[in-house]
């Protein structure tokens, strides 16, 4: 007796479920107007070329991340806090900054919405929950402290990282 396989692929299942990601495809080229990204081969690519070229004639339609960014739907929130953090502010949102940039270039779809620079804390909300959590990890990595990830139900990956200074022996 034989059994019968799927021949489908099963990839990676994506960690939180994204609505603003259509199931259908749109026209190929496809160009953002708000930020410039072109849908091309299935996916938001930032191209100048391609840009370039088909500007004038490609469909314009917003992207997910612009779409989230108009609508405030954040899927990550950074919290980070602490006395350490009063301490090296300037060099954490450096650090923020530059893991928007390195994850850009992995999925230009990863943003983030808002940076609130408070008195005694930062909190950053993100268009993908994969960006937040490569934030808290990366200040983990540098600065050590406490990291806490969790993922609430299908909405929002929260990270928050603490460090207080610490206590000089005498």
């Amino acid at each position: 007796m034989t059994t019968q396989r799927s021949t489908e692929r099963s990839g990676p299942t994506p960690k939180l479920s994204d609505p603003y990601l259509l199931s259908k495809a749109y026209p190929e080229p496809t160009i953002c107007p708000s930020c410039g990204l072109v849908f091309h081969k299935k996916r938001w690519i930032r191209d100048q070329h391609i840009l370039d070229e088909v500007s004038a004639v490609a469909p314009k339609h917003k992207c997910p991340a612009c779409r989230k960014i108009d609508d405030h739907y954040f899927m990550g929130q950074v919290i980070i806090d602490g006395d350490f953090l009063l301490t090296v502010k300037s060099e954490i949102v450096n650090l923020i900054h530059n893991q928007e940039k390195k994850e850009f270039f992995q999925n230009p779809l990863a943003r983030i919405m808002s940076l609130k620079n408070q008195k005694d804390n930062i909190v950053i909300e993100t268009t993908t929950d994969n960006l937040a959590v490569m934030i808290g990890k990366a200040l983990q990595r540098s600065h050590s402290g406490e990291l806490n990830i969790s993922f609430s139900g299908d909405k929002i990956a929260r990270v928050h990282w603490h460090r207080d200074l610490e206590k000089t022996k005498k």
